[in-house]
């Protein structure tokens, strides 16, 4: 029982101080002024129609209050996508922005091909901005995300996102995902980690060429895990901006859910290994602390041991009340709120922490199985993968 203790504290106290740290993140992130002296080429890969508010999204994306250059390119993989009758009416209506058919790709992720054959399209820019489809950015997004470049070593910046409900009826689905985003949130906006997310991603053009990322990327998986990758082996600085939290509409089963973590974890198996492992170190131990922990509590009533009570009232308080900092830590960014949006009921979301751990463990050892000599599976928006595990280079696509 002790032992079970000991590792509830453990996780428990790690959770508080990240979550702490996060916390004093938001409300003291230093703020730059506005520039318009960067020209911006804003990439949005697009696959299928599916994302909720998906047109609102992508005119929240090309009507910014920016008064720099300006050029989105709206990239999809062919011209049967469902999402071209949209972007060719919006390349039509707008005149910055272009439609770019990226073809299949066959040595990386087809999110990323669909990136790098936007950025080709750009014929002069200081800044690309890579933004997801499904995001909802507020009219100066674009300005805060280039502001952060008016210091010479910044070499990139990044937001996050916040999952925003579609209904306040209870999925649990909508709940793990809303659990596992703020977590990562949560580690993302800490310096030292130099966290990126694709959705909301910035990085000048000179870096991308001084460091050869275009071929990295052309290869690789991902894009915003293979370029904080390159920020770690260069040294080079990135900007967590934290007004740069943007919602996204969330409707996810459970199954997508776990899906979407999974990748995430999976990208850490292959990028950050000693993470990957850690995360095994902390989670495990944890995740076996509360499936015991009702049975120390039964044993406790059944034979009038207090001590087995107390330790597991104890070990439930301290899930709980990890919940309850995570819940608080959901980085909402006025700019970017409406009153109509569902929210996430506290009670609901603390009854759900200890469930969301399980599952990040089932998560965490799914991955082990997907490996088999040396390749790692992947499912992407219907696209599986094959990834060598040591370097994250694709081997293998099947449509």
């Amino acid at each position: 029982m002790i032992v079970f203790f000991w590792s509830a504290l453990f996780s428990s106290t790690l959770i508080f101080l990240v979550t702490i740290v996060h916390l004093i993140n938001l409300r003291f992130g230093q703020h730059y002024e506005s520039t318009t002296l960067f020209s911006v080429a804003v990439i949005v890969p697009c696959k299928g129609d599916g994302d909720p508010n998906f047109k609102n999204n992508l005119l929240g994306i090309i009507q910014q209050a920016y008064a720099g250059p300006t050029q989105f390119l709206l990239c999809a993989e062919s011209e049967e996508d469902p999402t071209v009758p949209l972007l060719r009416e919006l390349e039509s209506q707008f005149e910055q922005v272009q439609l770019c058919i990226a073809g299949l790709s066959t040595h990386c992720a087809q999110k990323t091909y669909n990136i790098l054959k936007g950025m080709a399209q750009v014929k002069e820019t200081d800044i690309f901005l890579m933004a997801d489809a499904d995001i909802q950015p507020h009219s100066t997004w674009l300005q805060e995300m280039v502001a952060p470049f008016s210091n010479p070593k910044i070499a990139v910046t990044t937001g996050f996102f916040r999952r925003v409900p579609l209904t306040d009826k209870f999925h649990l689905g909508n709940y793990l995902a809303g659990f596992y985003s703020t977590f990562i949130a949560i580690g993302l906006s800490h310096d030292r980690a130099k966290g990126v997310w694709g959705g909301s991603l910035a990085i000048r053009k000179a870096v991308m060429d001084k460091y050869q990322l275009y071929e990295r990327l052309a290869t690789e998986i991902v894009d915003d895990m293979s370029i904080m990758h390159a920020l770690h082996q260069h040294n080079l600085e990135r900007c967590y901006v934290t007004r740069c939290t943007l919602k996204s509409y969330c409707d996810m089963s459970v199954s997508e859910s776990l899906a979407w973590l999974m990748r995430q974890i999976q990208f850490s198996q292959i990028y950050f290994k000693e993470l990957y492992l850690f995360y095994f170190a902390v989670t495990i131990p944890y995740t076996i602390s509360i499936l015991v922990t009702p049975l120390i509590f039964l044993y406790g009533l059944a034979r009038f041991d207090w001590t087995a009570i107390a330790i597991s009232a104890t070990i439930g308080l301290m899930v709980i009340l990890s919940g309850g900092l995570v819940w608080l830590s959901i980085p909402i960014n006025s700019t970017n709120y409406s009153p109509k949006d569902a929210t996430y009921h506290l009670l609901l979301w603390l009854l759900i922490t200890p469930v969301a751990i399980v599952y990040t463990a089932v998560a965490l050892l799914q991955t082990r199985l997907w490996v088999k000599n040396g390749l790692l599976t992947m499912h992407w928006r219907g696209i599986e993968y094959q990834v060598n595990v040591k370097t994250g280079k694709v081997v293998a696509i099947s449509r």
